[in-house]
């Protein structure tokens, strides 16, 4: 490789490198207007939302809606789990579809409202888990293709004043 040949390939590579410094200092886009509102709940969601919160109201409880796991259980402090990060990673982006609450906001029963999805060996591993962890927290979960039945048996012993 001659002289001629080592400058013109510093040269190149200088223009690369240029180029990239000069990509680098692009100004980005602003991120915020690549979102879009949706409804917070799906329409099967709002029309057994309706038929809950009418029986919630009959016993004098309000209806929260798709409430983070993350804010009905945390890990054990780090200190005393070493796997704590797995353990939030584990609860961080998952909800539940429904929280019934007394007029303190004390939670009295969750509601997870299941459709045919819940089958998927993913799924069904996803919700093992979380009602494993709920019930360990001491919550009641109750599960439902839609009907009231069991959320009305479990409500029965609940009347606030």
């Amino acid at each position: 490789m001659n002289s001629n040949d080592i400058t013109l390939l510093l040269f190149a590579a200088a223009a690369v490198l240029f180029i990239i410094w000069l990509l680098g200092r692009r100004p980005k886009p602003d991120i915020t207007d690549f979102f879009q509102p949706v409804p917070v709940l799906t329409e099967r969601e709002r029309e057994f939302y309706i038929r809950l919160r009418e029986a919630a109201e009959e016993h004098g409880l309000q209806v929260f809606t798709k409430v983070r796991l993350a804010d009905l259980v945390t890990p054990l402090p780090k200190s005393e789990n070493p796997y704590w990060m797995e353990c939030f990673n584990k609860v961080k982006a998952k909800h539940i579809d429904f929280a019934l609450a007394d007029p303190e906001g004390n939670i009295v029963v969750l509601v997870e409202l299941d459709d045919t999805t819940h089958a998927r060996p993913d799924r069904i591993e996803r919700d093992e888990f979380v009602d494993t962890v709920l019930y360990k927290c001491g919550y009641t979960l109750l599960r439902t293709y839609g009907e009231l039945d069991v959320i009305e048996e479990e409500l029965g012993e609940y009347v606030w004043e």
